[in-house]
């Protein structure tokens, strides 16, 4: 059977890492070391690093004390090359966006880059050659990798438009018209979701555990501490994902810890058509027991 060609233009590779701001850094660490399973790297008193793989960061913190619970300032993908990202930048103008630089600290940490801004204000950084460790962090119940962030917006249809006729990323499915999932290049079901709303919210980040039993530890450390689990053990239909979610607003999104997780082939990648699957709860998590479990609103 032959291999479908690519021809469309290409969207971003792969997440690499959001920018939270929080109001008390030091906590927050604390929290992402122990719950998430995340490697502090470098860091000062206002700023820091946290990392999952080789990748230099997958969490970017700032310290502002003056907030009452994180705010979410900046999401960054990896480009493959020079020419897919001076192909996004003349897109990305053409669309009428301003073309905006890397911010300070990123262009230390990648090649060449730039950024824009979404519908929704969100700072979105372009890049290649994200600078890498040789080593994934020492093994300590850690994440593989954070595989999307999930965003509400009350600009639905300006988002979508511009992550998929803009950026070039390619939708998976649908929820009706009320949920979007949206994958890079490198094939993870969902390198972004986004649900419509009456407001704009990081409503969580997801992050690949490996294996259930890491998953089920990372919950009972939530459950020992008297973390919220805002959704527990969810079997997803679309992504085909089991995961848990904890939450404190002090720390960031809910944070979405999970075993397995769709990657299309690469000829499912060039030819899958997205579904357009019922708002029913049992399309969000395939062990609720009836279309009118609301249990838990996700």
């Amino acid at each position: 059977m032959t291999e479908p060609v690519q021809t469309r233009p290409l969207g971003p590779a792969s997440v690499e890492y959001v920018r939270l701001a929080v109001p008390d850094m030091t906590a927050t660490i604390e929290f992402l070391s122990y719950h998430v399973g995340l490697a502090l790297e470098e860091h000062d008193e206002s700023h820091a690093y946290l990392r999952v793989g080789t990748e230099h960061h997958s969490v970017e913190l700032l310290h502002e004390p003056s907030l009452s619970a994180f705010r979410y300032d900046g999401v960054g993908y990896s480009v493959d090359d020079d020419t897919v990202l001076a192909d996004l930048e003349q897109r990305v103008r053409a669309a009428g966006h301003e073309v905006l630089p890397l911010t300070q600290g990123m262009k230390g940490l990648c090649q060449a880059g730039f950024a824009v801004r979404d519908p929704n204000g969100t700072l979105v950084e372009l890049f290649t050659d994200f600078i890498e460790y040789a080593e994934t962090p020492w093994p300590d119940l850690r994440p593989q990798t954070l595989v999307h962030p999930f965003i509400i917006t009350d600009r639905y249809d300006e988002t979508l438009a511009f992550y998929l006729d803009v950026l070039g990323f390619q939708a998976s499915d649908y929820v009706e018209d009320f949920t979007a999932f949206l994958r890079c290049e490198d094939r993870y079901h969902h390198s972004l979701a986004v649900r419509r709303s009456d407001r704009f919210a990081l409503e969580h980040l997801c992050f690949i555990m490996g294996d259930m039993d890491g998953v089920m530890r990372r919950r009972a450390r939530a459950q020992y501490r008297n973390v919220k689990i805002l959704g527990d053990v969810v079997n997803h239909s679309a992504s085909t994902s089991i995961a848990f979610y904890l939450y404190d607003d002090q720390h960031g999104p809910r944070y979405e810890l999970c075993d397995g997780h769709r990657i299309f082939t690469p000829a499912e990648h060039e030819t899958h058509r997205p579904r357009r699957l019922k708002r029913d709860p049992r399309n969000i998590d395939v062990w609720r027991a009836e279309a009118d479990d609301r249990t838990w609103a996700h």
